[in-house]
């Protein structure tokens, strides 16, 4: 096979950085095939597929122009026809992650301690179990209710982030749909999750109850916090690999959501991080609205 002639600086420069763009397309679309892989902050597959692409084409353009021109176009044809067929990601999910992970860097994490209230008075215990017993994610209605909304958003990520998919699309629908109404005077009135899904609508307490029912009714660990003046779920994303995962996910699920805030959680002694699902926000891990804690409640 004849080698391409010796070639000038300037044409070398234009050939490195037209394989480091092509790198970086080819990264983004091939790495949706591949899971997660992380290290530290970092989503290491990325950096082997763009290491991959990078040594190869740029191998390619300096010593073998035809063979370049043809593995490029073909690749990209692939992409092309790809996206046209609607198998993998679209130009939307390529532009969004290729932006995130080339471009702008994430919001900080921000944990947030426990902190015992001063002059509030913790909930009696009977409130406590009264909402612990309200939650309910073996119910048939609250099953199907959390498997069909699990499967609303995000299928297109489901290749790289699984079951984080289902878990946040989840999230996504109950929080877009749930309307804010008030208890009646004077009394705590805690609504059962099949209710909640009939109205899509409650005050706190019925919105963390129906959160926690169905998010465990698709195997989330949930518990429920009582600080003051207010209740909200909290859902366990495991050890710091795994939390890392979500908060990658979140950042390309919710991006206009999150935009330039943090993503807040609680980190037990266990050593599981805890992530923030409360109404006040539209995107998981949106800031508390208090980190007074009077109880936490898990469910059984």
């Amino acid at each position: 096979m004849e080698k391409s002639k010796p070639i000038s600086k300037k044409k070398l420069v234009v050939k490195v950085l037209i394989a480091v763009v092509l790198s970086m397309l080819f990264t983004v679309f091939s790495a949706q095939f591949i899971p997660s892989i992380m290290i530290g902050k970092i989503q290491f597959e990325y950096v082997i597929a763009l290491l991959f692409y990078l040594v190869l084409l740029i191998f390619l353009s300096l010593k073998y122009e035809k063979i370049f021109a043809l593995t490029s176009g073909i690749l990209t044809a692939i992409i092309f026809v790809m996206m046209v067929f609607n198998i993998g990601w679209d130009e939307t999910s390529i532009y969004k992650s290729s932006f995130l992970i080339f471009g702008k860097s994430q919001s900080s994490y921000q944990k947030t301690d426990i902190k015992a209230a001063e002059h509030a008075i913790t909930p009696h215990i009977s409130l406590q179990k009264r909402i612990q017993q309200s939650v309910n994610s073996k119910d048939s209605t609250v099953r199907l209710f959390a498997v069909e909304h699990s499967l609303l958003y995000f299928n297109e990520y489901y290749g790289k982030y699984r079951q984080i998919c289902r878990q946040f699309s989840l999230v996504k629908y109950i929080k877009d749909n749930f309307k804010y109404v008030k208890d009646p005077a004077n009394f705590d009135y805690f609504a059962s999750p099949t209710e909640s899904i009939q109205v899509m609508a409650g005050d706190c307490d019925d919105y963390s109850i129906l959160m926690a029912s169905a998010m465990g009714a698709i195997g989330v660990k949930m518990r429920i916090i009582w600080t003051e003046g207010h209740v909200y779920p909290e859902m366990c994303c495991g050890d710091k690999t795994s939390f890392d995962k979500y908060v990658n996910a979140i950042y390309l699920f919710f991006t206009d959501e999150v935009e330039g805030k943090p993503i807040n959680y609680r980190l037990d002694k266990d050593g599981n991080y805890w992530l923030n699902l409360d109404l006040t926000d539209y995107y998981p891990g949106s800031k508390y609205y208090s980190d007074v804690v009077l109880s936490i409640i898990y469910m059984k």
